[in-house]
């Protein structure tokens, strides 16, 4: 279902020889359908009785407005005012060909799409283009922000009320560290007219629990309502500068830094500085704080490239690897913008001059290679003795702006921790004495967690890995020696099962998918085993299987594994008990003794209290509990990041589904994520 949505500002019924029911039908919704948009007119919200309210707010949060000024139309008009004061971009203006009434003045100047009345359909591809290429323009198209450059759209998020409940699940699954269920709200958020502030509150909680791979998506899906949606960029230039530095794949790991700085870019450029200077201190500080992250992340990125450069080098020339590349001095350049930018953002300049000390330490021990870039000894010598300068004043600004010397501070306000490792590698950097060095360091991570004694020591590991300042490294690297943080290998293959439960005693015979015969039971578990054991065989075997617990299919499924010693997930929809009643009593007391042992072996994930769906979620079309259950099993699946994805299906698509989450549901939605599929024909289960 897509993040977008339309609001369509129309007159009602036939006027003037226009019927503007038929034009919606036969021309806009054809249009608005092939995109995969939501939203349409007024009619939608008038059942619920409050429909000046909500029209006011779907004028400023839908992502584009169609306004039909064929007629003179007080209410379309005042509702494309609205529109045009408050946003200035993504209106559509429509026309029936051979109106009576003239352009309004106010919008003589602007392009409409001309539709033929009679046939309204008959430029559905026109308008198609014309819908296609609105949303993904740049440009204004309001009058009034066009003739008033100066003038701010209004923030849409700030109208955008997410349901406290959908927060309030969130908030659980961030907590929890359930990737898979972030994943699945941030595709349940999709389609509503909130969904878009849904969406940024499920991509800030995937960011913040360094879920990137499901960031990146919520992310993206953003940027597919605005390319120039500022957090959304804000968030990929990290985003992708951490997937580039775990990615293993050199083409990869270029790809997404490459990504990462478009993302900045696009960033820095919504952050220029006024040209005419008129910016209120509150407006310029945040500014200059968002460059100075951007350009920090510019500077993260070239120190990747740079490492990579020289990491495999051997040991004899490792330095000189270094020292020459063109990456070194990018990284430092774009630190140090950073830190210009704001000097009490102490990230850009602590990396900045860690880098300048790398330089002027493998210029000192390499003279040679470090004049290589000059045209005489005497240019390379100023060279360095600039570097000198530069790393003596940073390391001042630094001292300042950690506030090392301010008694005060340190007496009423507790450093955050990054703030005290920072203080510890302006102490390694600067001074020649081994044990301040370690005592530093290990006060400042006495409480850290794994992630933060991993950050200091990786920056710390550089310098071993180049042969410098080698006493501040070893004192550094003992007061470290906590357990680094586990970075677990995404596993290889991931199996997602679904099929058939054993057929209710009333089924009808000519509906029967999985008869209650010892028979067909056996002919399932070797259509099952044999298709594990299948994946087995393939390059890096089986990690995991995921499945549900009904009687029947799902139960086989793990019993089989467990013979296989391939460890499985049980995923119930509702609690243990609840689910007993719902999926397993049918099958009588031999399954139900079986689903209890499974229980008791596989602790289970439960998705929901009852069958109700929540508040936030009732207005979903064609959406169930099963349905619900099927995409929350498929997305912690996804979220394993295996590298490679089965679902292994045993079900009769002729019979089947009886509701809306069965397994020709679950078959089709992962078929569009690319799980590779492995369909088990459960009419063989009908033959015995």
């Amino acid at each position: 279902m897509s993040a977008k949505r339309a609001f369509i500002v129309r007159p009602f019924g036939t006027k003037e020889g226009i019927d503007f029911n038929e034009v919606e039908a036969k021309l806009i919704e054809p249009a608005l359908a092939a995109l995969d948009i939501e939203g349409r007119t007024t009619g939608e919200i008038t059942r619920q009785g409050n429909i000046r309210e909500d029209m006011f707010r779907l004028l400023v949060v839908s992502d584009i407005v169609i306004a039909d000024v064929s007629i003179y139309n007080a209410n379309v008009f005042y509702e494309l005012g609205i529109r045009h004061g408050l946003l200035d971009r993504h209106t559509l203006l429509i026309r029936a060909e051979g109106s009576k009434d003239k352009y309004p003045f106010d919008l003589q100047t602007d392009r409409y799409f001309l539709y033929d009345p009679a046939e309204p359909g008959k430029k559905r591809d026109e308008f198609l283009h014309a819908l296609r290429s609105t949303l993904a323009s740049p440009d204004k198209d309001s009058p009034v922000f066009k003739l008033l450059p100066r003038l701010k759209p209004h923030d849409r998020y700030a109208l955008m009320v997410v349901p406290p409940d959908f927060q309030e699940e969130v908030e659980r699954a961030r907590m929890a560290r359930r990737i898979g269920d972030l994943r699945l709200l941030a595709e349940e958020a999709r389609g509503f007219e909130w969904g878009s502030g849904g969406l940024r509150f499920v991509g800030d909680a995937q960011f913040g629990i360094r879920a990137f791979a499901g960031a990146k998506e919520s992310f993206e899906n953003l940027r597919k309502v605005d390319p120039n949606d500022f957090q959304a960029n804000y968030r990929l230039g990290t985003i992708y500068q951490k997937l580039g530095e775990s990615a293993v794949d050199i083409d990869t790991k270029l790809d997404y830094l490459t990504r990462s700085e478009q993302a900045i870019a696009r960033v820095l450029e919504r952050t220029k500085p006024p040209t005419d200077h008129n910016e209120l201190p509150q407006e310029g500080a945040e500014r200059r704080f968002h460059r100075a992250e951007g350009s920090s992340l510019l500077g993260s990125n070239a120190k990747t490239r740079w490492i990579e450069q020289w990491k495999l080098a051997a040991p004899d020339v490792r330095g000189a690897s270094a020292l020459r590349s063109p990456h070194l001095a990018a990284s430092i350049e774009r630190y140090l913008e950073g830190f210009a930018e704001d000097l009490d953002s102490f990230y850009p300049g602590i990396n900045g001059l860690a880098m300048l000390k790398i330089q002027s330490e493998l210029a000192k021990q390499l003279p040679k290679v470090w004049a290589e870039g000059f045209d005489d000894d005497d240019k390379a010598d100023a060279a360095l003795r600039e570097c000198e300068r530069r790393m003596a004043g940073i390391a001042s600004t630094l001292h300042l702006a950690l506030g090392l010397d301010d008694e005060i501070k340190r007496k009423y306000e507790e450093p955050d921790i990054w703030n005290k490792i920072s203080g510890a590698d302006l102490l390694f950097l600067t001074l020649d004495k081994p044990i301040q060095v370690g005592r530093a360091y290990a006060k400042a991570l006495a409480n850290a967690d794994p992630f933060e004694v991993d950050a200091g020591r990786r920056n710390v590991l550089l310098f071993r890995k180049l042969g410098l300042l080698p006493a501040n490294v070893e004192a550094a690297l003992k007061e470290m020696q906590q357990t680094a943080p586990e970075n677990p290998q995404p596993p290889a293959r991931v199996i997602l099962f679904t099929g058939h439960m054993l057929d209710a005693p009333n089924r009808p015979a000519d509906k029967a998918r999985f008869p209650r015969t010892p028979e067909a039971e056996k002919v399932a578990r070797a259509m099952i085993e044999a298709a594990v054991q299948g994946e087995m065989k393939q390059e890096g075997g089986v990690s995991l299987g995921i499945a549900g617990g009904a009687c029947g299919s799902d139960i086989l499924f793990h019993e089989v594994c467990e013979s296989l010693g391939v460890p499985t997930q049980l995923f119930l929809a509702l609690p243990p008990d609840k689910f007993q009643v719902e999926s397993v009593d049918r099958g009588g007391p031999d399954w139900v003794e079986r689903y209890l042992k499974l229980c008791q072996r596989v602790p289970p994930r439960v998705l929901a209290e009852s069958k109700e769906l929540p508040r936030w979620l009732v207005d979903k079309r064609d959406y169930d509990i099963w349905q619900r259950n099927n995409f929350w099993m498929m997305f912690n699946a996804i979220a394993t990041d295996a590298r490679r994805l089965t679902l292994i299906a045993l079900y009769n698509p002729h019979r089947d589904p009886d509701g809306l989450g069965g397994a020709a549901h679950l078959v089709n939605e992962a078929s569009k994520r690319g799980f590779k599929k492995l369909e088990l024909d459960a009419r063989e289960l009908l033959e015995v």
